[in-house]
């Protein structure tokens, strides 16, 4: 018979290895999607089947915490789906999510801010919260830019005052015929028509990215393309995905406990 004393510490063994894995295969997802911006099917079919049995083996051992960790992967679901299907993000971030909340559905022993225990839904929190820090590395080397060059940003570009800074925190200026060359991961910001004329856009779906980048290649060489174009880096969500899993283990979800700590402020 099983001595009752070792359960806990069984689980934790459970919940480390768990962590383990799921960490390995962010990992991992994050080097594709640096190198090629495209992660391998196999990768999420080969580890999410054993996060998937392991998580079954924690929830027999802790049956009281079995409906909180379906509503935990229900939620992750829905929310692949609606960043998948919008066409915010791309399959790769939405199967992320979704190992995510296979593998370590609720928090493990060492989260501590006040919050919700949903890992998954504060990987993704936190991860948006992160990409805020490339934003402000951008408008850095954007100001950078003008005052190395002395050109200006937005000449012979027509678009609102919103979406100009908007821009100048999601892009960069870059030579045209780099992009053209595709050595870089870059999607074009900017729109150049037919009859000369150019205008900044954000593009929120990841396809319309692609086909503003074909737009631009059918261009070419010709003398409607200028010199400096508007280019977004194509952020590499995976790897903030994977800090913010880190971050949702080992602290909690950042966005939720600020907020939460902010309604507490005020109503003191």
């Amino acid at each position: 018979m099983a001595n009752p004393s070792n359960a806990p510490f069984l689980s934790w063994i459970l919940w480390v290895t768990r962590f383990s894995l799921c960490l390995a295969a962010l990992i991992a997802a994050s080097v594709f999607d640096l190198a090629q911006r495209e992660v391998p099917d196999v990768l999420w079919a080969v580890m999410a089947p054993p996060m998937a049995l392991l998580t079954a083996l924690w929830l027999l051992k802790n049956p009281e915490y079995a409906q909180l960790a379906l509503l935990s992967i229900l939620l992750a679901a829905l929310l692949a789906a609606l960043i998948y299907y919008t066409g915010l993000m791309g399959g790769a971030d939405a199967k992320a999510l979704v190992v995510v909340a296979l593998a370590c559905p609720l928090n493990g022993p060492w989260a501590f801010l006040p919050g919700h225990p949903f890992t998954p839904l504060a990987t993704f929190s936190n991860a948006l919260v992160l990409s805020v820090l490339m934003a402000i590395c951008l408008f850095i080397r954007n100001l950078a830019w003008k005052a190395k060059t002395g050109l200006p940003l937005f000449e012979g570009l027509r678009a609102p005052l919103a979406v100009k800074a908007l821009v100048l925190l999601t892009g960069f200026k870059m030579r045209s015929q780099e992009v053209l060359k595709g050595r870089k991961h870059v999607f074009p910001l900017e729109v150049v028509r037919e009859d000369g004329s150019r205008e900044v856009a954000i593009a929120l779906k990841i396809d319309a990215l692609y086909e503003r980048l074909d737009e631009l290649r059918k261009i070419g060489d010709s003398a409607l393309l200028p010199d400096y174009i508007w280019v977004s880096p194509g952020l590499p969500m995976i790897v903030f995905i994977t800090a913010g899993f880190l971050f949702a283990c080992f602290l909690g979800d950042l966005l939720f406990s600020a907020i939460l700590a902010l309604i507490r402020a005020l109503l003191a």
